[in-house]
Parts: C-alpha cells; sequence; structure tokens
C-alpha cells in the first residue's frame, strides 16, 4: 500500500513540474482549468479548421432532412453538390451516407448517382443504393436492381436488392425474384419469397415450389377461384 501512494505521488509530482515547464498561470485543482490535459484526454479526430467524420454525417443528415421541404430548384442544387462530393469521396462511410441523403431528392442527379453506387467498390455503400433506390422506385430501379441481384459478388448486396425489388411496386421484379428462387442459399430464397409475398399481395406461405409455379404462370388470365379452406391452408 505504501509503495502504491509512493507511485501516486512521484505522478503527481511529474505533472506538476510539466505544468510549471508549460507556465500554466493560476493553477487550480478543483476548477479544472484548460491547461490540466492528459494526453488520453484529447481527441484525436478533431482538428482544428477540419469537419471531423462525425461532422459530416451529421451535417449530410440535415441534408437528407432538408429535402422533404426544399424547393425543386433547391433540390437540384443539393443533389448536384451531393453528386460531385460523392465522386472524389475516399472515405466509404460518407460515400454511404450521401448515397442515404440522395434517396431523399427526386431528381435525375439524384437517381444517376444511386445506379452508380450499385458499382461502388464498397459494400456498405452498394447495399445503400439498394435501399435507396427501392425508395425512388420506377423502371429503371427495377432494371439496375435485378442486375445487381444476378451479379453482385456479395451476398448482403444481393439480399439487399431481393428486398429492395420487393418495395418497388413493378410488376417487372417478378422475373428477377423468380430467378433468385433458384438460388440454393436459403437466405435467398427465404428473401425472395418474403418479396414476392410483398410485391404481390399472395400468400403461399414459404413454399418455394409454390411460388415458382406462380412466378411462371401466365397472369393475363383469369386466376381461378380459391376456396376458403384453400386461403386458410396458405396463411400458414
Amino acid at each position: 500500500m505504501d509503495g502504491f501512494r509512493g507511485g501516486e505521488c512521484l505522478v503527481l509530482v511529474f505533472w506538476l513540474l510539466v505544468i510549471g515547464a508549460t507556465g500554466c498561470a493560476n493553477f487550480d485543482l478543483t476548477a479544472g482549468p484548460s491547461c490540466w490535459r492528459f494526453p488520453w484526454d484529447e481527441k484525436p479526430d478533431v482538428v482544428p479548421g477540419i469537419t471531423s467524420p462525425t461532422e459530416r454525417i451529421e451535417i449530410l443528415q440535415k441534408m437528407r432532412e432538408k429535402a422533404a421541404w426544399a424547393k425543386p430548384a433547391e433540390q437540384q442544387r443539393i443533389s448536384a453538390e451531393l453528386a460531385e462530393s460523392i465522386r472524389v469521396e475516399a472515405d466509404p462511410l460518407i460515400r454511404a451516407e450521401i448515397v442515404r441523403a440522395l434517396a431523399e431528392y427526386p431528381t435525375q442527379a439524384a437517381t444517376s448517382v444511386l445506379q452508380a453506387a450499385l458499382k461502388d467498390s464498397d459494400t456498405e455503400v452498394r447495399v445503400a443504393a439498394c435501399e435507396a433506390l427501392a425508395k425512388q422506385g420506377g423502371t429503371e430501379a427495377t432494371t439496375v436492381l435485378g442486375e445487381a441481384l444476378s451479379g453482385d459478388v456479395d451476398l448482403d448486396v444481393r439480399l439487399a436488392a431481393a428486398r429492395a425489388l420487393g418495395q418497388t411496386n413493378d410488376e417487372r421484379a417478378l422475373a428477377a425474384l423468380g430467378v433468385a428462387l433458384e438460388d440454393q442459399n436459403p437466405a435467398m430464397q427465404h428473401r425472395a419469397v418474403a418479396s414476392l409475398r410483398k410485391l404481390t399481395g399472395e400468400n403461399f406461405g414459404n413454399d418455394v415450389n409454390r411460388w415458382r409455379e406462380y412466378v411462371n404462370s401466365d397472369r393475363s388470365k383469369p386466376a381461378k377461384p380459391v376456396s376458403i379452406a384453400e386461403r386458410f391452408r396458405r396463411m400458414f
């Protein structure tokens, strides 16, 4: 115990000498003056005159919220600025946040960036792009999401694309989700079924074979009446 107290004294003496050498005036232990700084108290990501990644993300989130009330001209301007910034942005976390912000802007500049983001080198950015395109919808979104579903090398991105296709409200997404049903990965089959259920309003449970039949059927013909017993069975 005495050795421990001796060590505490040595540490205190050391810091008092440091403070004296730096010329700290009006030192008061109870007041906690600005000169009483330990190395581990410093924040390495805070540099005067430079915006930290955390601050940049906060700014982008505010720009994302602004889209709801910004006028069309303002939306165009912000979209163009974000499109230019993502082109030179090295931090994938920031790129993903830019994509999320652009998802709220119904402009051609935003759409172009979101489609290009599906080819980003970072997985999280591509996943964010899938989610953003689901919000924007449209035939172009269905097309590029179908390409991501069939062609991306990362399972997380393909799952995100399958989820997004179920939110497009576009019947053309059926074909891409039908291909996903043939995937040997159970997670992909499950996601494809969930998206087909959301997209079509049908409910064949988790029966992959029934969903395959539905996707490949000729839906231009009038559907046969479904009995109450059959509807009940499909619910489970």
